[in-house]
This record gives structure tokens, sequence and C-alpha cells, in this order.
């Protein structure tokens, strides 16, 4: 994964790039020499065709939110750095396209060669270095990337300053969670019920989304963890977002 994001960075640095202003993904897509189309595709989001020299990248047409548009340009650029002469196509869906669900060494490089092409560390690091963490400052760094706020909290995750987790919940059920390696609570199980007393348990509960982060008990997210013995009454922010109609993001981070 570490070298799939120095090609990243060295791919902006051949190009001259400083900051996202200075070319579009499809621009940079373009540079490499690869061609951009935009097609119906059943059953996936983005696509790579490739041999030893030319490929063809293809954008699922249905597709029209620009930083995801962004992101999946980013990972088959990725592809096309990273894996020429593993396989001559890559079919992507909203699972490769994620760190959290993405299976394979080959799209766990991509994604890694993907958030560090469209969110560079080092601007990343900068932008929400020492700020209060809450949704403005994700908010104002996808902007600045074009990139999603899904996206952008996974990529805080890793370089940001707070210990933060991001779960993924699906029609009331916790579908996945990424932790930041210093986050104080680790077992949360998959395709069990969203903890009814959290921000998110009120969203599937009883209509509501707060605006604003809020705080909320740790033992109602982690009564199972090890490490919340003597911390039962240790608290964290919470925010929620919704990702599509059936599906929100609930981020976790300390106080």
């Amino acid at each position: 994964m570490n070298n799939a994001a120095t090609q990243a960075k060295e791919l902006l640095d051949s190009l001259g790039w400083t900051e996202p202003k200075d070319m579009t993904m499809e621009e940079i897509a373009w540079s490499c020499g690869l061609m951009v189309t935009r097609k119906e595709i059943d059953g996936s989001e983005g696509r790579i065709l490739m041999n030893k020299d030319s490929a063809i990248i293809s954008i699922n047409s249905a597709v029209t939110y620009q930083p995801k548009i962004n992101y999946i340009l980013a990972h088959e650029i990725g592809h096309a750095r990273l894996h020429r002469n593993v396989f001559s196509i890559f079919t992507d869906t909203d699972k490769t396209l994620s760190e959290w669900y993405a299976n394979g060494i080959q799209e766990t490089e991509a994604n890694a060669f993907a958030s560090e092409l469209l969110m560079p560390s080092h601007l990343f690091k900068k932008m929400v270095k020492a700020r209060k963490l809450d949704l403005s400052v994700i908010e104002r760094a996808a902007n600045y990337f074009g990139a999603s706020k899904t996206a952008t909290f996974l990529r805080y995750k890793d370089l940001g300053d707070f210990p933060v987790m991001v779960v993924l919940i699906e029609n009331g059920i916790i579908r996945w969670k990424s932790h930041s390696v210093d986050f104080p609570f680790i077992w949360l199980p998959k395709n069990e019920p969203v903890p009814a007393w959290t921000v998110a348990g009120d969203y599937f509960n009883r209509g509501i989304m707060e605006p604003k982060p809020e705080k909320v008990k740790a033992i109602e997210w982690f009564p199972d963890d090890f490490n919340i013995r003597g911390n039962e009454s240790q608290q964290l922010w919470e925010q929620c977002f919704p990702v599509n109609r059936n599906s929100i993001i609930s981020c976790l981070w300390t106080l």
C-alpha cells in the first residue's frame, strides 16, 4: 500500500501538480495516455480495459455525482499504473471502490493509490491539522479536493489528529467499520442492529438526523469491548450523514 501511495505522489510530481485546481482527474487520466468514456455498464461503476500499449476507462453514465466520478477515475488510474501486467480488465463496483469492502490486494492497492492521488497526504494534513473535528471540517476538505464526505472521513481516519471510527449502517444494520489505530474501542460486530441510544439509532428508529456532533456514551456503541471496562462513563462525539436512501455513515471520535 505504501508503494501505491508513493506511485501516486510520483505521478503528481511528474505532472507539476501542486493543488486540485491545476488539473481535473480526467485530465490526469489523459496525461497518462488513458482514454475516458461514459457508457451504460451493467452491475459496475467503472471499468478499465488495458493491454501493454493502451487502456480505456469507462465510467457508468448513471453515475452523476462528480466526487464519485473523481474517485472512480483515480481508482482506475491506479489499476493502470500498478496492475497493467496483472490483469487486462478490472470491473469495479461500490464494494471494490470502497476501502472497507475491497477484496484482494489489487483493489486495496488501487484504493490506496486513489486516496493519495485525490487527496495528497501533505495537503490533507495541512488542511485538517489541529482543527476541532466536525462535519464542517470534513466538508471543507471534501470540497477542496473534489471528494465525497465518506472518502474524506476515511482519509481523516489515517491522517487526522483525532482518533476516529467510521461506521456504515444500511437499513439499520451495521455493515462495516474502519478506525484509526489509536481509536480506543474496536469490538463492533457486523450485521447487528445499530445501537438504539446513539445518533445513528435516533435516525433509524425515530427518523431524527442531528445536524451537529452529539455526545454519546461509548458503552452504547461498545458494550462488549474489553476496553470499556472501567471506562463506562466515557463519552464520544458522534455525527451522521446519509450516503443514499437506505444507508448512513456514522463517525465517532474522542472528546
